[in-house]
């Protein structure tokens, strides 16, 4: 039987699940929207190529009230970044470009660049130094590969002293994660914009140093460009969305969609939800495309139903290919979702928790023990800023998805539903 995602269902006691646990979780994601911690609430759970659970619970708007819809249109933020880089490795497939190449063969801005210099204690603060120019010459080029793991030393908030903030804000003004603009669209200014300002700073490491979050993404996306002479909206819909036979996604939807654009809440200073981007005025609602496409996932990032990341996420669990149609090889799936970071810094990343590594645009869990969910080695995805997340685990023939609409959900420390749904759909496996 064919149902949600155009994917096969099954019960899930013949996939493996317990449907008694499963349901209660479910009843955790109800009660979630009844006690008003989330708007709303969307959850999905594949195995073994079934779905085995899709459920969704409460409303586009906490304040109008209207329905969830299964087709509702979430933005996906950072968990753009997996589907960014799918295509790089598309790309690469085609021998367009290699992961190891510089990135100064499309972005000739960023040749001859200097590398900040360690700063002693009284200057990590208040950063003389640097801004009376101390740097040191770059060690070698960034390249693709740095860019896909997050390890390029591109200067961000949180690795530069507080002192060079102002040289920041023109790169990051007018992405909603401005400082001094937080939250705020520049409709004026382009992906490309941002990273030629970004261009003249000096790195805040050498390349390969270690794992931060930056803006590698959005260098990755003017690199894709260039590269293709095609814009990334475009590119999506041509190696991964018409391939897995996704349509009504993209970096921006038209008038006639916008009913199904979930509104983006925000936590009020009284711990309540409050809407700051309807559709009426969201700049993701136009006819045409707009200067705001980012691989990174700022601006919102790609637009997304869950029945669409559903299958772009059974396609990395089937190992690229889903219904005959073939998106990327098998060793590449492999190859995206290996822990890159053993072999470049060593270090475990700072966002998901105790215990991972990132491959290409994903988090990889290196570890069970010393963590608090239950889980697989290998276990590899990512989420975005308004709460969604997914996780994919080729040792369970497993993939689970959560949805939910509020910006920067993840880093309020009493919202963990998504971690609640993880731990339920692992603890519900026979």
């Amino acid at each position: 039987m064919t149902e949600f995602a155009n994917l096969p269902s099954a019960d899930p006691a013949s996939l493996g699940l317990d449907p008694d646990r499963l349901a209660r979780t479910d009843a955790r994601m109800a009660q979630a929207v009844e006690n008003e911690e989330v708007p709303g609430v969307t959850t999905v759970v594949l195995r073994h190529g079934h779905v085995a659970h899709h459920s969704s619970h409460g409303y586009l708007d906490a304040e109008r009230k209207n329905p969830l819809p299964e087709d509702a249109l979430f933005r996906m933020y950072s968990q753009t970044k997996p589907v960014t880089a799918a295509l790089t490795l598309a790309l690469q497939e085609d021998g367009l470009l290699y992961v190891d190449e510089p990135i100064t063969k499309w972005l000739p801005e960023f040749e001859g660049r200097q590398v900040m210099s360690p700063l002693d204690p009284p200057n990590k603060v208040r950063g003389a130094g640097l801004l009376m120019g101390q740097t040191v010459p770059m060690q070698r080029q960034i390249t693709i590969r740095d860019l896909l793991t997050m390890t390029s030393g591109l200067p961000s908030f949180g690795n530069v002293p507080s002192a060079m903030f102002p040289l920041l804000e023109p790169v990051w003004s007018g992405t909603e994660f401005g400082v001094l603009d937080p939250g705020q669209v520049d409709t004026e200014r382009s992906e490309e914009d941002h990273i030629i300002a970004m261009a003249q700073l000096p790195n805040a490491r050498q390349p390969g140093a270690a794992w931060e979050y930056a803006m590698d993404f959005d260098v990755l996306t003017v690199v894709l460009e260039r590269a293709t002479g095609r814009n990334l909206d475009e590119l999506f819909q041509e190696r991964i969305f018409g391939p897995l036979g996704i349509e009504g996604c993209g970096f921006y939807c038209p008038p006639s969609d916008a009913e199904r654009l979930v509104t983006n809440h925000h936590w009020g200073e009284d711990g309540g939800l409050n809407a700051v981007e309807r559709p009426e005025n969201s700049h993701k609602v136009r006819e045409s495309l707009g200067r705001q496409i980012s691989g990174n996932g700022l601006d919102g990032g790609v637009l997304m139903t869950p029945a669409a990341y559903a299958r772009f996420t059974a396609m990395l669990l089937n190992g690229g290919e889903l219904d005959g149609q073939r998106v990327l090889g098998r060793k590449t799936i492999e190859l995206m979702s290996a822990d890159h970071l053993g072999a470049l810094c060593g270090t475990e990343i700072d966002l998901v928790g105790p215990g991972y590594g990132f491959g290409f645009g994903v988090s990889v869990r290196r570890r069970i023990a010393g963590t608090p969910i239950p889980g697989s080695i290998g276990a590899y995805g990512w989420g975005g800023a308004a709460g969604t997340y997914f996780v994919v685990d080729p040792v369970e023939n497993l993939a689970l998805l959560f949805f939910t609409h509020v910006f920067m959900y993840q880093f309020n420390p009493a919202a963990y539903l998504e971690t609640d749904f993880e731990k339920g759909v692992y603890e519900a496996l026979l």
